[in-house]
């Protein structure tokens, strides 16, 4: 019991009661950042949800568009009920190419075959005889329309990792290159037990592929969101991470880590900080409805021009 009486008043000689309050309560703080306990984390999101409110992100420029599948859309009869046969959604990527959006990208998962195929029409509908049935399964497939289209622009393919191991991926299929300096990066991460695909056509004639799939804090409100991740073993980009990096003509994405974490992930002259996790944290800018466009309306304007650089299916 003397020796820690001894240490104290020796400190206290030394530097003085306040300085040796002040480095306890330092190392005090310290721990209690490392050890991050639930009610130091939520006054923490409550205070950047304030700031939010109070500073809203004020928007320079607006150079993504969102093609929202809406009731104007679907009650179209040019395009119909959904879900669309994918020579429609072929369509539309082309009318968006016209319009001069630089980068389409898909928040859907084409993980199965159109059900419209010509061949499966072949083999499901009724009252056809043999020589239509035979040139029905002559036909090209809505996917392979699909993936032409897809081939003659530059899109991005959303893929989403979730909790079922998908015994059937195909991990030949084409991913993002990615270069790493630093540490590995990998055991920062979040990671999924699986990963859903599009079907092979498609992801073969895609420019980028990218996660969708987010992870909410624990009230359900998306304050962080990830930029890289693994899904059943394979490193993935978000799908807006890989938008710009198709944008920007790169071919690799660049991952910095240290010993503590993720850094940062860049492309070819431009790098975004991370947290530990490789998570972005994101500034909100008040809802936009000018942002949101109708398919319908796409449709009927691409004959004309427009000024926006990307396109969000």
């Amino acid at each position: 019991m003397k020796r820690p009486r001894v240490l104290r008043r020796w400190f206290a000689r030394r530097f003085g009661y306040a300085r040796l309050a002040c480095v306890g309560l330092l190392i005090g703080i310290a721990v209690l950042r490392w050890w991050d306990p639930p009610p130091i984390e939520e006054l923490r999101v409550r205070t950047f949800d304030s700031f939010q409110r109070i500073d809203p992100r004020k928007k320079t420029a607006r150079p993504v568009t969102i093609v929202d599948i809406d009731e104007k859309s679907l009650a179209d009869p040019k395009l119909g009920q959904w879900p669309w046969p994918r020579t429609r959604i072929a369509d539309i990527i082309t009318n968006l190419t016209r319009l001069g959006a630089v980068v389409i990208a898909f928040d859907v998962v084409f993980s199965e075959p159109d059900r419209l195929n010509p061949d499966i029409v072949a083999d499901t509908f009724g009252n056809l005889d043999e020589e239509m049935r035979t040139r029905l399964r002559a036909l090209p497939s809505n996917d392979k329309i699909l993936a032409d289209a897809i081939s003659g622009s530059r899109v991005v393919v959303g893929e989403s990792g979730g909790p079922d191991v998908h015994a059937d991926l195909d991990k030949k299929l084409p991913v993002t290159g990615l270069a790493m300096l630093g540490e590995e990066p990998q055991p920062f991460m979040f990671e999924f037990p699986g990963l859903l695909r599009n079907v092979a056509v498609i992801e073969e004639a895609a420019a980028g592929r990218g996660l969708f799939t987010i992870k909410p804090e624990r009230d359900g409100i998306i304050r962080r969101v990830p930029m890289i991740m693994l899904a059943q073993g394979l490193t993935m980009p978000s799908l807006s991470f890989e938008m710009l990096r198709v944008a920007s003509g790169a071919g690799t994405i660049l991952i910095k880590a240290d010993k503590a974490g993720i850094q940062s992930i860049g492309v070819k002259g431009f790098s975004i900080p991370t947290d530990l996790n490789g998570q972005l944290w994101v500034h909100y800018a008040r809802r936009d409805p000018s942002i949101y466009v109708s398919p319908s309306t796409c449709w009927r304007a691409a004959s004309r021009r427009t000024r926006s650089r990307a396109s969000w299916c």
